[in-house]
């Protein structure tokens, strides 16, 4: 009983201090501070994910490129997209030189939705990866750009 106390304090803890959104100045909080997401996991929306894709398949490709891929930064807007890829892997956006590169629906694309800026320029840092021609972006950080 006391050990469930305690685990609900620091749980109850360290959500207070997390970011809800807006800062003490009444100022959005940059996209990378709205959550704790994780790189390596799908996306949980239905409409990131879509109903032809995997989340499966777009967690195991998410970590393949978060091992194996190459570090890339892209600032700009993210092009959505409605391709859906033979890997099953879930893209609903993409990126860079022809808008050639998918990025992988994950829980940081998640948040950059729910946020609302996906409709801004954003600095997006993660790792890219070619696999069976496909180019795949995983974003791990996000941040307003600057105009």
């Amino acid at each position: 009983m006391a050990l469930a106390v305690v685990i609900g304090a620091l749980f109850y803890a360290s959500a207070a201090q997390a970011c809800d959104g807006k800062t003490a100045e009444g100022s959005a909080c940059p996209p990378q501070l709205a959550s704790k997401a994780d790189p390596s996991r799908s996306a949980s929306r239905a409409e990131l994910v879509g109903p032809e894709n995997c989340g499966w398949t777009t967690t195991m490709m998410a970590q393949r490129v978060l091992d194996e891929g190459a570090p890339w930064t892209y600032v700009g807007r993210l092009a959505p997209s409605a391709v859906v890829l033979p890997s099953k892997v879930a893209a609903p956006y993409t990126v860079g030189p022809d808008a050639g590169i998918y990025v992988i629906a994950n829980e940081v694309l998640d948040s950059l939705v729910r946020s609302g800026a996906t409709r801004s320029r954003v600095q997006v840092t993660g790792k890219v990866l070619e696999v069976e021609g496909i180019s795949y972006f995983v974003p791990t950080v996000v941040t307003p750009a600057s105009s």
